[in-house]
Parts: C-alpha cells; sequence; structure tokens
C-alpha cells in the first residue's frame, strides 16, 4: 500500500506528460498531410490534463501523510522521553531515540519547548536540558513499567525425543550433559526463570522444533514498581 500510491502518482503523471508532449508535437506539425490534427490534440488534452493533475494530487498527497506520520511518531517519541525523564529530555536523546540529526532535534525540541512553556537548564559544557513542567500529574504514572517475565516450564519429553530434547535444553542453558538428563527425567521442570518474553518464546520454539511440550507461566521475579 505504501508503494502504490506513489507508484500511481508517478505513473499518471508521466501517462499526462506524454499526452500533454504529444499535443505540443501535433500543434507544433505544420505538414499539411497530417490527418486527424485536431481529434489527436483534443484526446491529448483531455487524457493528460487530468492524468497530470491526478498524479499531482496523489503525489501531494503521499507525502502529506508522510509528514503526518512522522509528525506522530516524533511526538510520541517525545511524551516516552519527557515521561522517562520525569520532565527532563536533551537533544542528543530525543536525537539518539527518533534517529534525525542533532539539528532537526532542536528544532524540533525548541518548537514544543514553546508550546508547553519549557525552561532550560545549561551544564558547564554549555549542555541545554529542556525542562518540561508536569504539573500535578500522579508520580505513579512516571515509575518505569514493570518488564513482565516468565518461566518456561518443560512439561513433557517424548522418550523417542529425549536425546534432542537434552541437546536442546543443554545449548540453551549451558548445563552439562548429565544435569539436563537429571532435570528432564522429572518433569514438568522450569528450564529458565525469570526471562523475557523474547527470549521465553525463543526457548518455547526450539524446544518445540524436537517434540518437547513447553510452557510459559508468568514469573515471580518480575520487577515491581
Amino acid at each position: 500500500m505504501k508503494i502504490a500510491k506513489p507508484l500511481g502518482a508517478g505513473i499518471l503523471i508521466l501517462l499526462g506528460f506524454w499526452c500533454l508532449g504529444r499535443v505540443m508535437e501535433t500543434a507544433l506539425d505544420r505538414s499539411p498531410d497530417r490527418l486527424d490534427k485536431r481529434e489527436t490534440i483534443t484526446a491529448g488534452v483531455l487524457i493528460g490534463v487530468p492524468a497530470t493533475a491526478g498524479g499531482a494530487w496523489l503525489a501531494l498527497d503521499t507525502r502529506r501523510q508522510r509528514h503526518l506520520a512522522e509528525g506522530k511518531r516524533l511526538r510520541q517519541i517525545f511524551f516516552k522521553l519527557v515521561k522517562a525523564g520525569r520532565g527532563k529530555v536533551t537533544a542528543l536523546r530525543f536525537s539518539m531515540e527518533a534517529q534525525i540529526d542533532g539539528d532537526a532535534a532542536k528544532a524540533y525540541l525548541n518548537t514544543l519547548s514553546r508550546e508547553y512553556d519549557a525552561t532550560f537548564q545549561v551544564d558547564n559544557e554549555g549542555g541545554i536540558t529542556y525542562c518540561f513542567h508536569l504539573g500535578d500529574v500522579d508520580s505513579r504514572l512516571l515509575r518505569p513499567v514493570p518488564q513482565v517475565m516468565f518461566d518456561v516450564i518443560l512439561e513433557a519429553v517424548p522418550p523417542v525425543k529425549q536425546r534432542e530434547v537434552v541437546q536442546t535444553v543443554q545449548k540453551l542453558t549451558g548445563l552439562e550433559w548429565k544435569a539436563v538428563k537429571a532435570l528432564i527425567r522429572d518433569v514438568p521442570q522450569p528450564i529458565q526463570q525469570g526471562a523475557s518474553q523474547a527470549t521465553a518464546e525463543e526457548f518455547r520454539q526450539a524446544l518445540e522444533q524436537v517434540g518437547a511440550q513447553v510452557a510459559l507461566v508468568l514469573s515471580d521475579l518480575a520487577d515491581t514498581p
């Protein structure tokens, strides 16, 4: 969908230019043997003008949509940083998070500092910190969101797949062969505790590929706010 609109705009503009070019070529042709000159010019205008206008409109609308999407992305990053920094954010941090150059980051923060009546702090090296006043915002809303963590539970191991499961668990956990064999003799057993969701999913996919049954449960080791 992102490609279709610019592509359509380009095709319409090229078609329009081609038709209008034919109109100009026909209009400048002084050959007395040229037939259907008026019809060619009329058809070229009727097709070329709407095609060019439609292509230009699509191109402008695509640009507008990209501008709106970029503005939404930058504002989301800005609010995230202000929340994490309890109202304080630097141009360098914003530039790194938004993947834009330093001048663009400063210009964006300068605009928002006027919009939200921000103040500034200048360190000994001349670095500027933008201070956005959050007012009476509940301090609990500014705390970091606790990370959801999972325990990976090995629930069942088919006897014919035991060797493959042992090898996989050993590779994932770094445990010795004997320790892993002892662990899987008495399933269900946790083989990883307090793992991030991505790590837990990695464990599950790897083990299920070799025939094991795995469950992910919320861990009691998750950080508390």
